[in-house]
């Protein structure tokens, strides 16, 4: 009479893993593309640093003008700490403002994680520093944007960012 008891409790117990799986899987998904449903255009310039790597394929890792930031004034960041980039539009394109340690109140700003403080600057990343191309793709990426080109960011509410497409853009960047 136990073993029918067992079987049914063997069942659930698989089923709830399976869909706790496919629950985890899914928020995932939804949680890397929540910027892309959301969040309001931004383009950046950016210069693209490395276009290959053997174990990752083909991509053209992307360099920022906010990625290497001055320390703001009266605060002092540590590696892991969050910082928020306002910014504002300038001829087309959005550029940085000052960096600050504290989400601020009205946007649109960029959200990112400081990884180093070296020589009175931050090195931070935000999540939007690689493109992955099919090799025809990275290997013409890497030719047009040799002196610069756009990042078109989707930019949600909070600060997070998705990279959505790199073009060649009108100007280097600085």
């Amino acid at each position: 009479m136990t073993r029918p008891l067992n079987r049914t409790l063997m069942k659930a117990g698989l089923v709830t893993a399976v869909l706790a799986q496919l629950l985890v899987l899914g928020g995932l998904a939804g949680y890397s593309q929540y910027p892309l449903w959301v969040g309001e255009e931004v383009r950046v310039a950016t210069l693209p640093v490395d276009p290959r790597d053997w174990f990752r394929g083909q991509y053209v890792r992307l360099d920022y003008p906010f990625s290497r930031l001055p320390i703001p004034d009266m605060e002092l960041p540590r590696g892991g700490d969050p910082v928020f980039v306002p910014l504002h539009r300038e001829d087309g394109l959005w550029r940085p403002g000052r960096a600050r340690l504290r989400e601020p109140d009205d946007g649109p700003y960029l959200r990112g994680r400081i990884t180093a403080v070296r020589g009175g600057r931050m090195h931070v990343r935000y999540g939007i520093e690689a493109w992955f191309a099919p090799p025809e793709e990275a290997r013409r990426l890497e030719v047009e944007l040799r002196d610069g080109g756009v990042a078109r960011l989707r930019v949600a509410p909070g600060g997070r960012a998705a990279l959505e497409a790199v073009e060649r853009g009108a100007e280097p960047a600085p």
